[in-house]
């Protein structure tokens, strides 16, 4: 809770996966890779309610065992490859009731997410006013490294500045929920963007990408300081 607030934090993780089969619960690092989003969840100060939203059993399980015992399966029909999460989160705020002030919708593939990123989104969602707010990191290069392409394929020189250019990383999604469901977005007129770190916003949804996220948590577990969910 921030100040007398309420927010619920939902955890969508469906079954199916195009790209990566069973990448919610593959192991990641020794923690399945879902369980590194329930930790940060958990570790959060602002949540009151975290909610696991899935029609896989072993996610299901997995959320129990970490405290997190989800009050609902997902159903068929929202959990296809084409389902909105937009209706996964309204599904979870029907079964689940009560009034919220926020809703925190957290993306098992950003494992690198910290608690205090959460609860930092949330702060600057309550502190502006902002009807959502919208996890983004800067650019992992400067813009010396970028280039425009004419037709052809023709090489121009970088953009003068990408001080203000930023990658939306997916990790935290924080909105009001009547307006939330209301513009079915999450990127509604006056959003806005909550910086993380380059190195805590990655996107896991290909092999490749897991592999290079394995390196590196188990990197940054033998040296002195080691990732932690806080």
């Amino acid at each position: 809770m921030i100040g007398d607030r309420r927010v619920i934090g939902v955890i969508p993780a469906r079954a199916g996966s195009r790209r990566m089969i069973g990448k919610n619960t593959r192991m990641l690092a020794g923690r399945p890779m879902i369980g590194w989003t329930l930790a940060a969840a958990k570790a959060s100060r602002v949540l009151d309610r975290i909610v696991v939203s899935s029609d896989d059993p072993a996610v299901l399980d997995l959320a129990a065992a970490m405290g997190c015992p989800a009050p609902f399966a997902r159903p068929a029909a929202l959990s296809g490859p084409e389902a909105s999460v937009i209706d996964a989160v309204e599904h979870a705020l029907g079964e689940v009731g009560g009034v919220w002030d926020y809703v925190v919708l957290l993306q098992p593939t950003s494992p690198l997410r910290r608690a205090a990123d959460i609860d930092g989104a949330v702060a600057l969602a309550d502190a502006r006013g902002a009807p959502a707010v919208v996890s983004v990191s800067p650019l992992s290069k400067p813009a010396s490294f970028h280039v425009q392409m004419e037709d052809g394929g023709r090489l121009q020189g970088p953009p003068d500045s990408l001080a203000d250019t930023f990658v939306v990383n997916g990790a935290v999604y924080v909105a009001r929920p009547a307006q939330l469901l209301r513009d079915r977005t999450f990127r509604p007129e006056g959003a806005l963007g909550y910086v993380m770190p380059v190195e805590c916003g990655w996107d896991v949804d290909t092999a490749d990408e897991f592999a290079a996220c394995e390196a590196r948590l188990r990197a940054d577990a033998a040296t002195e300081t080691p990732f932690q969910a806080t």
